[in-house]
């Protein structure tokens, strides 16, 4: 599974429709008293304090049915119905400066109305095309949040009938793990729309419910809370900053860039039978394959840095109840990562030494960061990402490839945040990164990963770390 930007997606020509939902008149909108959820609230702030496109998440991938424009608004009315993170909305409260009021409306009044575009006769205006429709339309506080689009009639017919269907959303409705549900969804109440069948979908939880939740726990934690004296001292290293990629990302010049589209890289790192045998080694010393990723990334960084801990925030799932394992909507907790790797010179060693790191730090993904970092009074935010998903267990994810499924992401603008994403899927396990655009920060992300990958395949292949001393020149 590899998450890029739109442009990585071999679109071609083809007819576009704009899917938009809609409402029915103002009346249909109506205060909602449940607030939003930490990080949500904090969302909103920012996209109001900054100017230009947004910044959207989503994924495109190929229905293998024909096209049908009334079977679409029906699935993409009954889906947008089935989720509450589409019928609700907030904006600016008049009454609390820098807070939010949510506001929401009824399944029944939620619509989805077709916009037709028109044939296009080239994959890149498509493409251009797609990327203003998301870019310039989402927003956290202007509804709709999620936008859709269908490609049909593509050129050439070599799709046995079947159209792509993309949809781009802002992230205070959906995360990576939503994107990857939604495909699945979609798919089967297509196809059950079509074929007047059952889509058969499991029951989903309140989004809006969780936002109060979150809340709830928030308003509980004070200045003294454990939790809160864990980041004081991871953030102290930075001197209340997050922690930067451990390479230098700044050009030689060493002039700031911070309005530059940030570039990209994606590439599978092991095969599935690879992932299969790694996953094998894990169990028998006892670990997983996500201690083994982050043991190999904390190998990476001493043999590349040197014995310094490798720091990192690392974002995982709050979809803590049955409820809402299957609901749309934002459920990410931030962690303090912070892996010490000095004299850990075997797999075994490390493998111990990065499960225990995760471990201590993973009840804190519950509490929110944004009220912990209002505690503290830090407004930092992270600089160096590193995310690790497993979503073979996703519904049909099996059949991503035969959809050709892509998930994506906005272009983004930044001239100091690295991001990785590490996914193991049915494919085997890929990594995507962005990073800022320059020569060194190119050089630098790409040796890290480079170093990463094969790392990670001698613990596979081999059962034990690249010989630190001999792997690779320590960066000067």
């Amino acid at each position: 599974m590899e998450f890029t930007e739109l442009a990585d997606y071999p679109l071609r020509a083809g007819t576009v429709i704009e899917w938009v939902p809609v409402t029915g008149p103002s009346g249909t909108w109506q205060r909602d008293e449940r607030p939003l959820s930490h990080l949500h609230e904090q969302h909103c702030a920012r996209s109001t304090a900054d100017e230009g496109e947004s910044s959207w998440l989503g994924t495109i991938f190929e229905i293998p049915l024909p096209f049908d424009e009334e079977t679409v608004r029906v699935t993409l009315r009954r889906w947008m119905a089935r989720h509450d993170a589409f019928r609700t909305t907030a904006t600016a409260d008049e009454h609390a400066a820098g807070r939010f009021a949510r506001s929401t409306c009824r399944a029944e009044d939620v619509h989805v109305m077709p916009r037709r575009v028109g044939h296009l006769r080239t994959g890149t205006r498509v493409y251009q095309h797609l990327t203003h429709y998301f870019g310039s339309r989402l927003s956290p506080t202007e509804w709709p949040h999620c936008l859709l689009a269908t490609v049909s009639d593509i050129e050439p017919t070599a799709h046995d009938g079947g159209f792509l269907l993309v949809f781009g959303a802002d992230h205070s409705v959906m995360d990576a793990y939503s994107m990857m549900l939604a495909i699945s969804e979609i798919q089967r109440l297509y196809q059950a729309v079509y074929t007047e069948t059952s889509a058969e979908l499991p029951d989903v939880g309140s989004y809006i419910d969780f936002g109060a939740e979150d809340r709830a726990l928030g308003a509980a934690l004070t200045a003294a809370d454990p939790a809160v004296r864990v980041w004081r001292r991871y953030l102290r290293h930075g001197g209340g900053r997050f922690p930067a990629f451990p390479l230098p990302v700044t050009s030689r010049t060493g002039r700031s860039h911070p309005g530059l589209h940030q570039s990209g890289l994606s590439s599978w790192v092991l095969t599935a039978e690879q992932t299969e045998q790694l996953q094998a080694r894990c169990r028998g010393a006892g670990h997983s394959v996500q201690s083994a990723v982050f043991a190999a990334l904390a190998a990476t960084h001493r043999v590349l840095v040197g014995s310094e801990p490798l720091r990192c925030a690392m974002p995982v799932h709050t979809r803590h109840t049955a409820a809402h394992v299957h609901a749309m909507g934002w459920y990410v907790g931030l962690l303090p990562l912070e892996l010490d790797h000095a004299g850990a010179d075997t797999l075994a060693e490390l493998l111990d030494r990065t499960a225990a790191a995760i471990d201590a730090v993973r009840p804190l993904a519950r509490l929110p960061f944004p009220r912990i970092a209002e505690l503290l009074g830090c407004a930092q935010v992270p600089r160096f990402v590193v995310s690790y998903v497993d979503v073979r267990h996703v519904p049909d994810a099996t059949r991503w490839q035969q959809w050709q499924v892509r998930p994506l992401r906005s272009g983004e603008q930044s001239d100091e945040e690295v991001y990785f994403w590490i996914a193991r899927s049915p494919g085997g396990l890929a990594v995507s990164a962005r990073f800022p655009s320059n020569e060194v920060a190119t050089a630098n992300v790409h040796r890290f990963i480079n170093t990463f990958t094969a790392m990670l395949s001698t613990v596979t292949a081999e059962g034990a770390l690249v010989d630190r001393r001999t792997a690779v020149t320590p960066a000067g």
